[in-house]
């Protein structure tokens, strides 16, 4: 059974895009239970019940705490549910992909770009998320890719940058999990962290010897650094800025199905 919840304050558009769910379960042959909500406060109410969501389609310009907002929050509780953003609102295309948005469609919704994004969505519920193995000083521990900010080296090793508590120890004999907030020292160095991210997916790139940035955290790219969503700011070598610009572009251009 396939959980899928529409969130939107028109009614006109909880009927429409009910119909297409509905059409879509029946051209695939999934079997699915399509739940209504006007509003993000009811959403957070199904949630409070433990009602289950597998994909969410998600209106942003609604009263009170508005679409994106609940995505924030939910990724901030570690929510994995697939968030398809459904909206008249073609300004926040950028923060929609920030919190690992399957898609942003633009109403009026065209029915076969709708379907193609719950393809992609069905084929995501269920799939754990990929990971990154360190060796640190103590012991073997793993980070979800998507929680890396970035890769800094440090001499043969590397200072792996990250948010949230992505942070898992234990994997090794050797369980003492050391005291930091925002990053982990890897006892690999940067070149080999590099060869094993790009062969998992194409969020990362390198723009300065010292520094491998994940795109996805990427809020702003001048010919001199590039600003994080963090705040942070990090160099930009010369020969690499056309690169990185051309990089980017394709890292969204692909999140848009």
């Amino acid at each position: 059974m396939l959980h899928i919840t529409i969130c939107d304050d028109e009614r006109t558009q909880l009927s429409l895009l009910q119909a297409l769910l509905t059409e879509w379960s029946k051209v695939r042959k999934y079997e699915t239970e399509i739940n209504l909500c006007q509003n993000t406060d009811q959403f957070l109410f199904h949630q409070e019940e433990k009602r289950k969501t597998d994909i969410l389609l998600l209106d942003i310009d609604m009263p009170g705490i508005d679409g994106l907002s609940l995505a924030r929050r939910l990724r901030a509780e570690g929510e994995r549910v697939q968030i398809i953003f459904v909206t008249g609102l073609s300004d926040y295309v950028l923060e929609g992909y920030d919190v690992d948005a399957v898609s942003y469609l633009i109403k009026p919704v065209v029915k076969e770009r709708l379907f193609c994004c719950l393809d992609k969505a069905k084929e995501r519920c269920g799939t754990p998320d990929p990971v990154l193995l360190l060796e640190t000083p103590g012991g073997a521990a793993r980070t979800r890719l998507m929680d890396i900010c970035y890769l800094e080296s440090a001499a043969h090793d590397t200072q792996v940058h990250y948010t949230h508590s992505s942070y898992d120890t234990g994997i090794a004999s050797n369980n003492a999990k050391p005291a930091f907030s925002d990053s982990i020292r890897c006892k690999t160095g940067i070149h080999e962290l590099e060869k094993r991210l790009q062969a998992q997916c194409n969020a990362f790139f390198k723009i300065h010897r010292s520094y491998l940035v994940n795109l996805a955290y990427v809020s702003k790219i001048t010919r001199k650094e590039v600003l994080l969503d963090t705040g942070e700011s990090l160099p930009v070598a010369r020969n690499r800025w056309e690169a990185l610009n051309k990089a980017y572009l394709e890292y969204y251009r692909e999140k848009q199905v």
